[in-house]
């Protein structure tokens, strides 16, 4: 693979030990970020283990996990399922 100069001193700062596993370690960061794999294939894809490559993440700054709305609103009627109130939160 041929990569244009300008690339290796940011594949470099990249975790691998040679610039083959630093590009698969940045392919699987893009491909993940980008939402084209799970967290358990980039973390293959890049030769690590999901705890390895969650590290490498936080390391890097990118959110490895997403709370939606809906994980928000199901959160809440849990809770108030266990609170013994399912009154959406009116009493």
């Amino acid at each position: 693979m041929n990569l244009p100069t300008e690339f290796l001193p940011l594949i470099n700062s990249l975790d691998g030990i040679n610039i083959d596993g630093k590009v698969k370690v940045s392919l699987a960061i893009g491909l993940f970020v980008e939402k084209q794999v799970t967290l358990a294939k980039a973390g293959e894809l890049s030769g690590k283990t999901i705890g390895k490559f969650i590290d490498l993440l936080r390391l890097k700054k990118i959110s490895w996990m997403e709370y939606t709305e809906e994980h928000l609103h199901d959160d809440e009627r849990a809770i108030r399922e266990i609170m013994g109130d399912s009154s959406n939160g009116e009493k």
